[in-house]
């Protein structure tokens, strides 16, 4: 059976290829066996990468043990239509949402730092893909690269385990990526980022008190979601939250003369208007678009739109040069 591998997998591995550091390479190793399509025909491709990764890991290791630094900055390129980041204390069950959420089969634990590099996975969310980032635990004396991973990313993933102290433990957080000028809460020091928090572990009998009193003190100001676990539903919710919060849109662009294909969007922030789309699918569009036509739900089927209509998720637009 062929691999069918998509483009975005030789645009990785050319940079693995580039990268010198171990630790670069595990990251974009990674990314490779987030983005292979899991099946027969990649069987023995998904082998190789991760033998790759537990020599890598051996060898980063071995570098520490001689006195080595094994590198001392990490960071993840963007991919797909957003980068999520997890955030959250050890044994707080992030690996467990990474691989839930993900393809990816990140090492789970039950002890603390089981994660001591970024772990990546591919999020699908009807037809765009979403990078998900499991990062090592935070602690006070965390290192810098950590808090440079949750500045670059354009989602928060705030993971908290119930069965521990939740309100104890948000403000452990809160604490400490302040400290950072990282806030997640409208305040007078700096921007806000985009945060969901994800109360995990809910279905234990001695945390659904937790649960509920976080919720009922904190829901009016955050975006919170139960961890998931098996319910289909859950899942299904957390997902869409996720996209709603990364405040994107999905667009598709109709070939003039040919019938609407709905696939393959292209993935714009919220806000995107006709002449900015058009600019960033060419940017000679912009010089030269005379019109668009636009069809969409909302009772468009093919009329002409300005060049500052605003775009909306799900539109079809076809640009006339």
């Amino acid at each position: 059976m062929p691999a069918n591998l998509p483009p975005q997998y030789f645009e990785i591995e050319k940079k693995y290829r580039e990268a010198k550091e171990p630790r670069e390479k595990l990251v974009y190793l990674q990314q490779l066996l987030a983005v292979v399509p899991k099946h027969k025909g990649t069987e023995k491709l998904q082998a190789e990468l991760k033998t790759k990764m537990s020599k890598l890991r051996e060898a980063i290791k071995k570098r520490k043990r001689s006195g080595g630094s094994g590198g001392s900055w990490f960071q993840v390129e963007k991919q797909g239509a957003g980068q999520v980041v997890l955030v959250g204390l050890p044994n707080s069950g992030k690996s467990t949402l990474l691989n839930t959420l993900t393809n990816a089969r990140a090492e789970v634990g039950s002890y603390p730092f089981t994660t001591n590099l970024p772990q990546i996975g591919m999020l699908e969310y009807e037809d765009i893909k979403i990078q998900i980032v499991d990062t090592p635990p935070l602690h006070k004396d965390a290192p810098p690269w950590l808090f440079g991973l949750y500045r670059n990313g354009d989602l928060l993933l705030i993971v908290l385990d119930c069965t521990n102290d939740p309100f104890s433990d948000f403000q452990q957080i809160n604490d400490i990526i302040n400290e950072r000028n990282i806030f997640i809460k409208k305040n007078e020091f700096g921007d806000i980022k985009d945060a969901i928090i994800v109360l995990n572990k809910y279905e234990m009998s001695d945390a659904q008190v937790q649960t509920d009193s976080f919720l009922q003190q904190y829901q009016t100001d955050y975006r919170i979601i139960i961890e998931p676990g098996k319910d289909m539903i859950r899942l299904e919710n957390l997902k869409k939250t996720i996209f709603d919060a990364l405040n994107i849109i999905r667009v598709y662009t109709k070939k003039i003369g040919h019938p609407i294909d709905k696939k393959d969007p292209v993935v714009f922030k919220k806000g995107t208007t006709v002449i900015e789309a058009a600019e960033y699918i060419h940017k000679d569009f912009k010089k030269n678009l005379k019109f668009a036509r636009l069809w969409n739900d909302s009772g468009y089927k093919g009329q002409r739109v300005e060049k500052s209509y605003i775009l909306a998720d799900g539109d079809i637009i076809e640009f006339h040069i």
